[in-house]
């Protein structure tokens, strides 16, 4: 996972975590990272930027959820910009507000810039509406992905919106796949760089998702 972190991060000489690094911290960059690589390909300028908005050369991911507008540390997020169309920024583990306006966890989120530089002055949570695209992500080595983990996170989609979200996770045991295959989710699991062909499936995901943006 980690030399996929590395390549999205270029520029960036130094990063908060290592290949050494939690596992699920590394996962969610892990994931976010394919995301960037789907951005590329559909003809998009990435930039790595701090909170202040200026380029990143020590990369700080978020290790734990927390606000967009925190200012614990200098979080960093990637900027998304393609041709023609509003910017955007891809975080990892910010909050974002619901339809109910109860505050969720998005492990990977792509949200209009306009809308993060308002929470960030204002210190609001991102409105669910202005997230493109978000991603939760699964890190287990050895436990059973149960139903009700599936039903909790179609729950949280409704409360977000359905379209763009993703469940993705490196276990593969379990049922959530029937599940979320009978609800027409956007899901992957059992999703690792020892799975080429996964990794393969959700970064075209991805790009549809960035491909369909453009075309607004």
């Amino acid at each position: 996972m980690w030399n996929d972190i590395t390549a999205a991060l270029g520029a960036a000489t130094s990063a908060n975590l290592s290949a050494a690094s939690a596992g699920d911290d590394l996962y969610e960059c892990y994931v976010w990272s394919l995301l960037l690589e789907a951005a590329r390909r559909q003809g998009a300028t990435i930039r790595l930027k701090d909170r202040h908005g200026n380029l990143a050369t020590s990369f700080y991911f978020r290790t734990s959820p927390s606000s967009i507008f925190s200012t614990l540390h200098d979080y960093c997020h990637a900027e998304i910009q393609f041709p023609r169309v509003p910017i955007l920024e891809a975080h990892i583990g910010i909050y974002v507000s619901g339809k109910s306006r109860v505050n969720h966890e998005c492990d990977v989120a792509v949200v209009d810039q306009d809308e993060a530089n308002t929470c960030r002055a204002n210190n609001v949570h991102p409105r669910s509406s202005k997230v493109l695209l978000s991603v939760e992500c699964k890190y287990y080595l050895s436990s059973t992905l149960g139903v009700g983990l599936g039903r909790s996170f179609l729950g949280l989609i409704d409360d977000i919106y359905t379209d763009g979200r993703f469940f993705v996770s490196t276990q593969n045991k379990g049922s959530v796949d029937k599940l979320f295959s009978r609800h027409r989710k956007e899901y992957e699991v059992g999703l690792s760089p020892l799975t080429p062909d996964q990794e393969i499936r959700l970064r075209g995901s991805f790009e549809k998702i960035f491909r369909n943006y453009q075309a607004r």
